[in-house]
């Protein structure tokens, strides 16, 4: 079951509004509606913390200012962006997303428009739809959830979609009509400054009056989740093929680890030999990936190889994954 608190009992809904007038955080992509600039930093968030996406955002605004040269920017240079962000099928998307508003002239203005585009969830288009186009839809993000599932006391898991389903009735309500995008602007900020994981800070909060878990005590109870999986240890071997001047790389396939990105090959032909170079660990989302370095050296004239070669300031332009970026950074060719 779901305990709620009722829609008359939540007194904090103007308090919210105040509270957010008074301690919004000063993030650039509020000081317009501009639904291209709201919809990328939407995209760049997806996964990443703010203080990490934001130089992400500033850089993709003076290189892409606009959706349509966005659109019509080559995949490299937009891998090439991305690199360090990690979830890069986000990148393609939001290549994929750029084309197709550029093709028909605007984003779409609804939730249920927007989550046509590729790359973009309920949570996303909600956002966007709230914050650019004034649409009274709530943004549920992990912020959001854990803010409501409190406040109502919601015994159901998290991660279940009816209980997201039932979240949202319970919050459409609360959202202010002439500000909705506000109202969950404010939610979120309250989610990741206020009503965090561990330690809650509940005297500061404008919701605390009326919050369920707060009544109960039981505040970190809060969301239910389900128990969390380790990461799968995996051990790969990238050789590192250097010859006159320049280094050989290989295109990631489109789907799995790295997707589309430049890496060093983790197969070594049979006439060729390696020796042990650099090591490091990687932490992915569900993999935990110890990587070794090999080096390659000798006269590729004569042979065949499935690799590309490029000088170091190619390489410098590619989409590389972070590990990849950290062996030229150790060995310092960056």
């Amino acid at each position: 079951m779901v305990a709620e608190t009722t829609i008359s009992d939540f007194h904090g809904k103007v308090a919210l509004i105040e509270w957010f007038d008074n301690h919004r955080r000063p993030l650039p992509w509020r000081n317009h509606s501009n639904p291209y600039a709201i919809w990328l930093s939407e995209i760049i968030l997806q996964q990443t913390r703010v203080d990490q996406g934001l130089p992400y955002w500033e850089r993709f605004m003076d290189a892409f200012p606009t959706v349509e040269s966005l659109a019509a920017a080559p995949t490299d240079q937009i891998m090439a962006l991305w690199a360090g962000l990690g979830y890069y099928s986000r990148a393609r998307n939001l290549h994929a997303a750029a084309k197709v508003v550029a093709a028909h002239g605007a984003f779409p203005r609804t939730r249920d428009g927007l989550l046509a585009l590729p790359g973009v969830g309920p949570y996303t288009a909600a956002a966007i739809a709230s914050m650019a186009f004034q649409e009274v839809v709530p943004a549920l993000d992990g912020n959001a959830l854990r803010v409501y599932s409190r406040y109502f006391a919601v015994a159901d898991r998290i991660d279940q979609r009816r209980t997201v389903h039932h979240i949202e009735s319970l919050a459409t309500p609360l959202l202010d009509p002439e500000r909705p995008g506000d109202s969950n602007q404010a939610i979120m900020d309250l989610g990741s400054r206020i009503c965090t994981p561990t330690r809650p800070q509940c005297g500061h909060c404008p919701l605390q009056p009326g919050c369920e878990a707060h009544l109960r005590g039981s505040m970190e109870s809060f969301p239910i989740k389900a128990a969390k999986k380790r990461p799968q240890a995996e051990s790969w071997t990238l050789y590192v093929p250097q010859w006159k001047g320049k280094f050989g790389l290989v295109r990631r396939p489109s789907s799995g680890i790295w997707s589309d990105l430049w890496c060093f090959p983790t197969e070594l032909p049979p006439y060729l030999q390696s020796q042990p170079d650099l090591q490091t660990k990687h932490l992915l989302s569900h993999r935990s990936l110890t990587l070794d370095f090999h080096g390659i050296e000798g006269d590729f004239d004569q042979l065949e190889v499935s690799w590309t070669w490029f000088t170091l300031e190619e390489v410098k332009k590619l989409g590389l994954p972070v590990p990849i970026r950290w062996w030229f950074e150790e060995k310092n060719y960056f």
